[in-house]
């Protein structure tokens, strides 16, 4: 948990940015990227991107109510340290696994398991159709 002394330090030593959002910002080691809505009169409101330590990353500051359990799922950026969203989740099932890319949940026997995943061209492409002359040889 972060203390509230903790707290006012991070909330000092936030930067405004001229991004939208974490994919494109830099957070030095130790810390991660948050965005929080901006204070304005008039909406749109300009987000301010702020360096969190990274204590205040997940389910570090989440606590689910038994029998759920806390998972993360990361955002994507650029920087090492990237934001993980926190959700309770009803364990033994697809929701509390996270599977790496290219891999999807599936129940099996009861049991969620990660299986690898290729989507079909179609899902793809569409309605596209490919042009088989430019696969044959001459």
């Amino acid at each position: 948990m972060i203390s509230f002394s903790q707290f006012l330090v991070v909330t000092v030593l936030v930067s405004v940015c001229q991004a939208d959002n974490c994919i494109d910002k830099f957070c030095p080691p130790g810390t991660f990227c948050d965005e929080r809505p901006g204070p304005c009169v008039k909406p749109p409101c300009r987000t301010i991107l702020a360096c969190l330590p990274i204590e205040a990353n997940g389910c570090a500051r989440m606590e689910c109510k038994a029998p759920q359990v806390c998972v993360e799922r990361v955002r994507p950026c650029i920087g090492r340290s990237c934001k993980e969203i926190a959700t309770c989740e009803t364990p033994n099932t697809c929701a509390a696994v996270v599977c790496p890319p290219s891999q999807k949940c599936q129940v099996e026997a009861g049991i969620p398991t990660c299986k690898k995943h290729i989507p079909p061209t179609r899902g793809i492409i569409g309605k596209a159709v490919l042009d088989e002359k430019q696969f044959q040889e001459n």
